[in-house]
Order: structure tokens, then C-alpha cells, then sequence
């Protein structure tokens, strides 16, 4: 995953300028029913996450990156609307934009 591209305009801070990015959030359930788990490896270098499968209930999520200031969070012991909540209450809510802006 590569959050910025060649035609993206260079972000100074002030906000506004992007027209895209990633969010690599993964929610995982665990081994106990009904309990889950997540995690945001948020990076602006390039990376790419791997899943690799060790038989039908084991898999290894591995993320591989080409550096830069790695923040890691972990959403432990919950159910999933819990995580999610917790989730998007770090990065922010979505903002509700205005029913004329919508078009037809």
C-alpha cells in the first residue's frame, strides 16, 4: 500500500491537499467466541501487509515496510463494535457533508 501518488499535490500541513490514503486496520477475532481484536500499523512509507495461512485456524499477519515513523495501535478485548468504536475514536468520525453537495 502506498498512500501518496506522483499526481498527489505535496501536503505542507495546512490540510486540504489529499485526495487520498490508507488505513490499514485489521480486525481480527481471536480464539475466544465473541472476542476480537485490532490493529492500525499506520506508516507514511510504503508497506504492504501479508497474510500467511498455517493451517485452518492459525494465520501470521506481517507487515513489511520501507521505513519512516512506525505508529502501532492495538484494540484488545472487545467485541467488534467495540474496536470499531475505539478505532474511530483515534483517527476521527467521518464528517457528514451538506444534503446539496450530494447531487442528484
Amino acid at each position: 500500500m502506498w498512500s501518496n501518488g506522483r499526481a498527489t499535490p505535496y501536503d505542507d500541513g495546512t490540510g486540504g491537499l489529499q485526495t487520498y490514503g490508507v488505513h490499514p486496520f485489521a480486525l481480527i477475532q481471536t480464539q475466544q467466541k465473541d472476542e476480537w481484536m485490532g490493529i492500525f500499523f499506520r506508516n507514511a512509507n510504503a508497506q504492504s501487509p501479508i497474510i500467511t495461512y498455517k493451517d485452518g485456524n492459525n494465520a501470521t499477519l506481517t507487515y513489511v515496510t520501507t521505513g519512516g515513523e512506525l505508529e502501532i495501535y492495538f484494540f484488545t478485548k472487545g467485541n467488534a463494535k467495540e474496536i470499531i468504536a475505539a478505532y474511530h475514536n483515534l483517527i476521527g468520525k467521518p464528517a457528514l457533508p451538506p444534503l446539496w453537495s450530494l447531487g442528484w
